[in-house]
């Protein structure tokens, strides 16, 4: 009921604004002339990104049908490599065997689960030698294929797990995701099909927020809707430099060329992501493997998560400082000379994005015109209906359909966090910080 309450109140709020622009008779702005200026320049330079993806995004799809195609008139056999799946797990007695309950559903078969417990003190040892035992005896015909191997160490961090992973693996495709995630039967194959185009080297896969029924876990659904969504454009391109843990599959070639993950980075996935482009190797978005995960429970929690990543980034940037405005043939022009050079122009956007907010309130104050936030909230409204009804789950809920009128709100929750985690991590790169297994209450994805 709190829920509903917060939405009802929030489509009050969007519909007085909306409301206004009838009632309040709008002032001369001849006064504020620096105002206006600084509100059409600022939010020129915010929404022009967004719109050049949305233009670009819609091609994905297009293009890997034609190129699906191809390969599927010119196929003599079926391409089925062998998949070995790393799970790294610290303390993750709460959602680790459901994790592998979905993995052992797969229509593709040719599987390989490797579990690294890195060390962790609470029952997650247990019960996955239980379940071990259990599986070893009473394996069903059905997954004779998916071999499931276990592996306990002494507690050495996330990167240090997946590489002991990868080397007690086997597979010609390697596959990572977190010990908090849960796949769909297709999220295997839908990976493999990507690595049929012999030029792929690695797959970033769709992840979506498992437990979107609290209001925080609705504010990042919508938050990863945004960003994976863009990249499908970014894929086009050739530009995307973060795979993330929880769905990332890649060539055996990849780590035997670039190496094994950096352990010593804090944000181990963002480092390994940028060195495979640094190689020059093609990076592509597998709309279709998707793969869901848990978000952040609490406040506190989400916080933590995302000053961890900003830090990491941060760190990565500055130890591959010599991509930006590379003119070496082998990088990707696009990705050097304007995607990376956002990414950090996108930090100062952000500090600025409160001020702007401000500014953008106190004009529309001073003047009776909400004409701007009215520009906001459609644009805003917009970006969430297509970018859900292009959404390659099956399973969409209308509720988030919903919800799009008043995403414009629920969208400033994650801005405030990012803010947030952005004052925080000012100088972190810089210091240094020692690489942790990032934590927080666990309560598990819904069945």
């Amino acid at each position: 009921m709190k829920r509903i309450g917060l939405y009802i109140f929030l489509y009050v709020i969007t519909t007085g604004i909306i409301a206004s622009v009838f009632i309040l008779a709008p002032q001369e702005a001849a006064e504020f002339p620096h105002l206006r200026a600084f509100i059409i320049v600022f939010a020129t330079i915010l929404l022009t990104k967004y719109f050049v993806y949305m233009m670009i995004a819609p091609w994905h799809d297009v293009i890997n049908k034609i190129t699906a195609s191809n390969r599927e008139m010119h196929r003599t056999d079926p391409y089925t490599p062998r998949v070995s799946i790393i799970i790294p797990a610290w303390n993750e007695e709460v959602g680790i065997l459901k994790t592998i309950k979905t993995i052992l559903k797969s229509t593709y078969r040719n599987i390989e689960v490797v579990v690294v417990n890195d060390g962790s003190t609470d029952g997650s040892d247990q019960a996955m030698r239980k379940f071990i035992e259990t599986y070893e005896t009473v394996r069903p015909e059905s997954v004779k294929k998916i071999d499931l191997r276990y592996f306990y160490k002494e507690n050495g961090g996330k990167g240090n797990a997946l590489n002991y992973g990868i080397e007690h693996s086997s597979g010609e495709i390697v596959m990572s995701i977190d010990a908090d995630c849960a796949l769909t039967p297709e999220t295997v194959g839908n990976f493999v099909k990507c690595f049929e185009d012999s030029r792929v080297m690695a797959a970033v896969g769709n992840v979506k927020i498992g437990n979107s029924e609290t209001i925080l876990g609705t504010v990042q659904y919508l938050e990863f809707l945004f960003s994976f969504y863009f990249k499908k454009a970014e894929s086009v391109m050739n530009t995307i430099y973060i795979i993330g843990g929880a769905a990332g599959a890649f060539r055996r070639k990849v780590f035997e060329e670039v190496g094994l993950y950096n352990h010593n980075n804090i944000t181990e996935d963002i480092e390994f992501s940028v060195r495979i482009q640094d190689k020059g190797m093609r990076i592509v978005y597998a709309s279709d493997a998707i793969v869901y995960t848990e978000g952040a429970s609490s406040l506190a929690g989400l916080m933590k998560q995302r000053v961890r990543w900003k830090r990491g980034r941060f760190q990565t940037f500055r130890q591959h400082r010599h991509l930006f405005f590379s003119t070496n043939p082998a990088h990707n022009k696009i990705l050097t000379w304007i995607m990376l050079p956002l990414a950090i122009f996108g930090e100062v956007q952000l500090f600025l994005e409160i001020q702007f907010l401000a500014f953008l309130y106190v004009y529309s104050y001073l003047t009776n015109d909400f004409s701007s936030f009215i520009s906001g909230i459609l644009v805003v409204s917009t970006m969430f209906f297509v970018q859900m009804f292009f959404d390659d789950n099956s399973t969409k809920n209308a509720r988030f359909y919903v919800l799009a009128p008043i995403g414009w709100l629920l969208f400033y929750v994650s801005t405030l966090v990012e803010y947030n985690a952005l004052i925080k991590s000012v100088g972190g790169a810089v210091r240094g910080h020692k690489p942790v297994w990032q934590k927080w209450d666990r309560k598990g994805l819904p069945d």
